[in-house]
């Protein structure tokens, strides 16, 4: 049996239980001396204590894990949203403004919601939309839903990304069952149940960007419904929908002044057994509300959507100066000319508006371009809200949200054209004029945002230049290389070469 040996010089006033009972030096709380390996006899309030402080810690971090995981995130009221809260994660309850629709990239989709205090933008990863179509959760107009997202304040801007399609719970609003003969622009913007026979379905020409048509009549009349071949691959009997009895649920929209029927998944459309019979309308409380806002401008005091309810002055072109610099304003006019980017460059949108005798630049980036809902064309009359910048001396306004540009009246329907000139006749003393030229299609090549063609005649040959946020893609799809065409549209220069960017509409028609 070891002895205790006396304690270290400088070590007297420590407890036995703390000294090597072999070396006598200090080993605090250890059962083995460091020094000389012998084994520290030691309290059991000791060794329990030591234990005991062990299994808490042990506990508690547990706990810890266990509330940031079950723990509820709360809801708030985007009325409440404050700068401060950048990047925190929120609960949201409420209902859907507008149908959710597809980033023409194929990145992703958005959606607009309210809750009642303010609106928001709300974003969805392509991951994401790809679960969602999948377990029929993309949200529609009317559709009450609660989600959980991540805030990104910027400003007066405010947009979510949702966070979990886990979370995402949807209560799929009652979509109103109309005839289709009663539908009208007065519908726009939201969802309804239709039903009647298919006298045709219409593959889209091979090669073509045009989607399916669903030639659909009921006693009341005939619609078109459209959808793409997504939809189209998910049908699962299609070759039976030529003369089958179907209902469906689609978006009303407008494309070109004219209404457009949108099925936006295969799992609204139902092939019935025989003639539907049409119930009565039941409007369920969430697309009340949806309906009641579409009518009414609503008292939100932040509609992040669209920005804050706009209290910004509205201003003539004519009246803007320099001093108006940094500013926010509204201004309202006619287009004279819209300039998309040209391909391979970082330049922005450029439109020109003008009331009376004075005339704005207005500018937007191609990420602003993908929420304007009506897209700007020469002869509409559009309102515009933006910062005002200075550029060679003179004012112009920088529209930063998509939102802030909204179509007051259509551009008129064309006059007609005038008569065709030779190309060779066309100088730069014609430019700004619209002419009218026939001959013969070269080889198409892609612009980007537009197609161009070498356009022939007998006197020599010129660009055509046709824009795809002006000129429909039925237009654009049905012309070819070597086909000859008449072409309506305005006489431009891009270096130093004239060249005919056609009108707005059915400007270029196939010569039979």
């Amino acid at each position: 049996m070891t002895e205790n040996k006396q304690a270290l010089p400088g070590h007297e006033t420590q407890s036995s239980e703390m000294n090597c009972p072999s070396c006598g030096r200090f080993v605090g709380a250890v059962t083995k001396c460091p020094y000389c390996g012998a084994k520290v006899e030691k309290r059991m309030s000791l060794v329990a204590t030591r234990w005991a402080a062990v299994l808490l810690a042990t506990i508690g971090l547990f706990l810890l894990w266990l509330m940031a995981v079950k723990r509820d995130v709360p809801v708030v009221k985007l009325s409440d949203v404050q700068p401060t809260m950048n990047f925190a994660q929120i609960r949201v309850e409420g209902v859907v403004k507008t149908d959710a629709r597809p980033f023409r990239t194929g990145t992703g989709m958005s959606f607009n919601f309210t809750d009642g205090s303010g609106s928001i933008i709300v974003f969805v990863s392509k991951k994401q939309m790809d679960a969602m179509t999948e377990q029929n959760l993309i949200p529609k107009a009317g559709d009450e839903v609660s989600f959980i997202g991540g805030l990104n304040v910027s400003d007066d801007q405010l947009s979510m990304r949702l966070l979990s399609v886990k979370d995402f719970r949807l209560t799929r609003a009652v979509a109103e069952s109309v005839r289709l003969g009663d539908i009208t622009e007065a519908l726009k913007g939201t969802s309804v149940t239709i039903a009647g026979k298919v006298t045709q379905l219409e593959p889209p020409p091979e090669g073509s960007n045009r989607p399916y048509a669903l030639h659909l009549q009921d006693d009341s009349g005939e619609q078109v419904v459209n959808f793409w071949q997504s939809e189209y691959d998910q049908i699962e009997n299609p070759d039976a929908l030529p003369g089958a009895y179907v209902r469906l649920r689609v978006s009303v929209a407008t494309y070109q002044k004219q209404l457009q029927l949108k099925l936006g998944s295969a799992r609204d459309l139902e092939i019935l057994d025989g003639p539907p019979t049409a119930p009565a309308p039941v409007l369920s409380p969430a697309q009340k509300a949806a309906e009641t806002y579409r009518k009414t401008t609503p008292p939100a005091p932040r509609d992040f959507s669209r920005g804050r309810a706009s209290d910004a002055p509205a201003l003539a072109p004519g009246d803007l100066t320099a001093d108006h610099k940094g500013h926010t304003v509204r201004v309202r006019g006619r287009v004279t000319s819209v300039t998309p980017p040209k391909p391979g460059t970082k330049q922005p949108f450029a439109v020109m508006l003008r009331d009376g005798d004075a005339s704005l630049r207005v500018t937007y980036w191609s990420s602003t371009d993908e929420f304007i809902a009506d897209k700007p064309v020469p002869g509409a009359v559009f309102e515009m809200e933006g910062v005002v910048d200075v550029y060679r001396d003179r004012p112009q306004l920088m529209v930063e949200s998509g939102y802030k540009v909204r179509q007051i009246e259509a551009a008129p329907a064309p006059a007609d054209a005038p008569a065709p000139v030779a190309i060779s006749g066309i100088t730069a003393a014609d430019k700004g004029q619209i002419r009218t030229v026939e001959g013969t299609l070269g080889a198409p090549r892609d612009l980007g945002k537009g197609t161009a063609y070498t356009l022939t005649d007998e006197s020599g040959s010129m660009d055509l230049v046709l824009w795809h946020s002006t000129v429909p893609a039925e237009v654009r799809n049905a012309l070819a290389e070597n086909q000859k065409v008449v072409a309506t549209g305005v006489i431009g220069e891009y270096e130093n070469q004239l060249q005919l960017k056609a009108n707005p509409g059915e400007s270029v028609r196939p010569l039979r």
